[in-house]
C-alpha cells in the first residue's frame, strides 16, 4: 500500500450519514439502536391509537346500553318484570324496546297458564285482556314479527310448560318476506327462540351468518343514538319506572298482561288528521311493493302447528285488520295483488290444518273504521273488541272441546 493512499473499511462496521456539515461517520450498533427507537416509538403510537379506538367504541356501546336500557341492556327490562308481578304498570319512553326478551322474561316467571294467548305483530298492541271476557288472555305481541317469530315466540311457552289451551296466531301481509329483503332489524333478537325451536320440531335452520344480528350490534355502537338517548334522559321530567297508574301524560305504559296504554300526550298527537296522512302515505310507498312470501318460512310455520295439536293446543289463524283509508287506496295496484296471494294461503294453510279463522286484512267485513286508527295498520281497542267478539263466539261453540 503506498504512501498515497488510505482506504477505510467501515462495511461491518458504521454506516455514514449526511448531515448539514457534511459526512458523519456513524457506527452500525449505534445506526441499529437508532433504528430500533423509531420502530419502537411508531409501535407504541399505533398501539395507542389502538387503545383509544376500542374504548371510545366501548364507551359508545356501555353508553348506549345504559341509556336504552330496555332495547339493549340485558337486564333492562327487569324493573318492568318486577313491577307486573306486583301487579303494577311499567312507563317507559319508547315502545320499541327489546319485547320479545320481555315476553322471555315474564312467560319464565309465570306461575299459571293463560287460558288464550295472542301472537302476533304491534297491530295488536292494544289488544287488552278485559277485550276477552270469561278467560284470561296474554298479549304476546312483537314489533315486526318475520316467520321466524311464529316458531321463536311459541318456544318461549313450550320451553317453560306454558303452552295455553288455545293461542291466536296472527298472519300479516309481509309475515314470510324473505330476510334478504327485510327494511328492518327489530326481529333480530328473536333469532335464538327460532333456532331453538327450528331443532325442537325438527326443521332445517336458516345458516347462521343470515340471521346474525348485524344491525343490531352496529346500533350499539352508533354516536348518534347515544346523543339522542342521553339527551332524552337527562332533560325528561320523568324516566321510566313502575307505576298503579295506566295512562301516563308523557310516557307510553307496558301492562302485565302484554299489550300497552298510549300516553296522554301521544293520544292528542295522533289525530285524524295525522292519520290519514300517515295512511296515504305508507300506501304510496307500498303500492308497487307486493308482499313475498319465502316459502320455507310457509312449511316451518306448518310443522310448527302440527307440534302445537300435538301439545293439545288449539289454534286458530287471525289476519289484523289495515285501516279503510289504507286498504282502499291500494286496489288495484301489485301491492293488493300479493296482498290477496297472502289471504289465500293463509286460508289454504288453516284448510290443510282444520283451523278457524277470525278477522281479516279488509277492515269493512271485520266492521272496523278509520277513526278506529293511529296510522294505516295499528287500530284501537274499539276495533280489536270486534274481532275478540268473533273468537268467543268460536270459542262458545266449540263447547269444552
Amino acid at each position: 500500500m503506498g504512501l498515497g493512499t488510505v482506504v477505510v473499511d467501515l462495511s461491518l462496521q458504521s454506516d455514514v450519514h449526511l448531515g448539514a456539515f457534511g459526512a458523519r461517520v456513524v457506527p452500525r450498533g449505534e445506526a441499529k439502536t437508532e433504528q430500533r427507537k423509531g420502530t419502537n416509538a411508531t409501535f407504541s403510537y399505533s398501539l395507542l391509537c389502538l387503545i383509544s379506538i376500542i374504548a371510545g367504541l366501548a364507551s359508545v356501546w356501555l353508553g348506549n346500553k345504559a341509556y336504552g336500557p330496555e332495547m339493549y341492556a340485558d337486564n333492562g327490562l327487569m324493573p318492568a318484570v318486577e313491577a307486573f308481578e306486583k301487579g303494577q304498570n311499567y312507563a317507559v319512553f319508547d315502545l320499541n324496546l327489546n319485547i320479545r326478551k320481555l315476553h322471555e322474561l315474564q312467560v319464565s316467571r309465570m306461575t299459571t297458564t293463560p287460558d288464550v294467548v295472542i301472537i302476533g305483530a304491534s297491530h295488536w298492541q292494544e289488544a287488552h285482556s278485559y277485550l276477552l271476557k270469561g278467560m284470561t288472555l296474554y298479549n304476546s305481541h312483537i314489533h315486526r314479527d318475520f316467520w321466524e317469530d311464529l316458531l321463536g315466540a311459541p318456544y318461549i311457552f313450550a320451553t317453560n310448560n306454558r303452552l295455553p289451551k288455545r293461542m291466536i296466531i296472527s298472519i300479516r301481509d309481509n309475515q314470510f318476506r324473505p330476510i334478504a329483503t327485510r327494511p328492518d332489524y327489530l326481529w333480530e333478537p328473536g333469532i335464538a327462540n327460532y333456532r331453538l325451536m327450528a331443532d325442537k320440531i325438527g326443521v332445517e335452520k336458516e345458516s347462521y351468518w343470515a340471521t346474525f344480528p348485524y344491525q343490531r350490534i352496529r346500533q350499539l355502537f352508533s354516536i348518534s343514538m347515544l346523543f339522542d338517548n342521553m339527551t332524552r334522559w337527562h332533560n325528561a321530567d320523568v324516566r321510566p319506572h313502575s307505576t298503579t297508574d295506566i295512562r301516563s301524560e308523557t310516557l307510553d305504559t307496558l301492562m302485565p298482561d302484554g299489550s300497552i296504554m298510549w300516553s296522554k300526550a301521544h293520544l292528542v298527537f295522533f289525530s285524524q288528521e295525522r292519520m290519514k296522512k300517515e295512511a296515504m302515505a305508507l300506501a304510496n310507498t307500498r303500492r308497487n311493493d307486493p308482499p313475498q312470501v319465502e316459502q320455507r318460512g310457509v312449511d316451518a310455520f306448518e310443522k310448527l302447528l302440527d307440534y302445537l295439536k300435538s301439545q293439545g293446543t288449539t289454534v286458530y289463524l287471525a289476519q289484523p285488520p289495515f285501516n279503510p283509508v289504507y286498504y282502499d287506496n291500494l286496489q288495484g295496484s301489485t301491492y293488493f295483488e300479493g296482498l290477496q296471494k297472502v289471504d289465500a294461503l293463509t286460508h289454504e294453510i288453516a284448510a290443510r290444518h282444520g283451523l278457524k279463522m277470525i278477522g281479516g286484512f279488509n277492515p269493512h267485513k271485520v266492521g272496523c273504521t278509520p277513526d278506529m286508527y293511529i296510522d294505516a295498520e295499528h287500530s284501537n281497542p274499539t276495533c280489536l273488541q270486534k274481532i275478540f267478539d268473533e273468537f268467543a263466539e268460536i270459542v262458545k261453540s266449540e263447547g269444552d272441546k
